[in-house]
Order: C-alpha cells, then structure tokens, then sequence
C-alpha cells in the first residue's frame, strides 16, 4: 500500500514540474501595451584611441564606419523579431541609444611557431532603452557584447570583416532580445 502511493506522490511532482514549467514560455513581447513602435538612433562612437597603451591594453582596434553597421543590424533585428516596428523619432513610442565603448580583437590560439591562429572579436555597446514621450528608462546597461571567434587559416578560416558581421549581428540580437523581454 505505501509504494503505490509513493510512486503517485512521485508522478504527481514530475507533471507539476513539467506543466509548470511549460505554463510560461511564450513568444509575445513582455513590453507595455502602448509601446508599439521604436526608433534606434544612430549608434555613437565613443572608442578613445587616444588612450594610454598599457601592458594589458598594448593597442587599440577600431574598424571605421562599424557603428553605422551596429545601428543597421539593430534595426534590422527589430523588423526580423516583429513585436515593434521599427519608425522615425516622432512617431516612436520607445528609444534605443547606445554608444560604441570598445572594439578589441584577442588572440585565443598560437601555433606551434607562436603565430595567432584564432581570434576572439568583442563589440562593446553602453545601451538605453526608454520610452519617448515620458523618458522613463525601460532598460539601461553598461557593457552589451557581441562576440565570435575566428580562425585566420584552414577550412574554418573566415576574413576579419566576416567575424565583425557576425559579432555585430549578435550585438544586435542580445539589444532586441533585452528590449523585447525585458529581464
């Protein structure tokens, strides 16, 4: 008599963890009713490159015009997603600033003659999202990256122009993605 019950006891706990947890996913944006559009300013540049070399920081990479790139991947990623459309400043219930902080290319892998094999391309952006008409920050942080790695030879080998496509198209994703749910 005490292990049947146990056993439904048992598979009373499994369904509550398995519907339970099923009962939250959905794919509609967690953003309030009356935001139904968005502007995405132009992204700014705030990469120092006149900053002191250090030993940890030997020297700086930038890539010309890869916030004009940021800003259309964002934009894009926003129509992609579909919860908000993307529209001009006055019409825009909700805004997304960001400014361009860092821009850095690491070595990940050496040869066995110390040449870089493998990179890792990182894109920093400080991002605010808040609603126009009131200025209320709908969401606010320091530090948003985007990032991949890529090889220099061999069958996986990809240009560094690639690699920043993809590292900014992630930027973009995790922008949205933040802005749509909300955490």
């Amino acid at each position: 008599m005490v292990k049947p019950l146990r056993f439904f006891g048992f598979a009373l706990l499994v369904s509550g963890l398995f519907f339970g947890g099923c009962a939250g996913y959905t794919q509609k944006s967690l953003l309030s009713e009356r935001i139904k559009n968005v502007y995405v300013a132009p992204v700014k540049n705030a990469i120092d490159l006149s900053g002191e070399i250090t030993d940890k920081n030997p020297f700086r990479v930038y890539r010309p015009g890869v916030e004009v790139d940021i800003t259309n991947a964002i934009m894009n990623r926003f129509i992609f997603d579909g919860n908000l459309k993307v529209t001009l400043p006055e019409r825009a219930d909700a805004t997304v600033e960001a400014k361009l902080v860092d821009y850095r290319r690491d070595a990940l892998r050496y040869s066995d003659a110390d040449d870089v094999e493998e990179y890792r391309l990182s894109i920093t952006l400080d991002v605010a999202v808040y609603e126009t008409r009131t200025h209320k920050v709908l969401w606010h942080e320091t530090g948003v990256t985007g990032d991949t790695s890529f090889f220099l030879s061999g069958p996986r080998s990809i240009s560094e122009d690639a690699a920043a496509q993809r590292a900014v198209e992630d930027l973009a994703k995790r922008v949205v993605d933040k802005t749509i749910e909300i955490w």
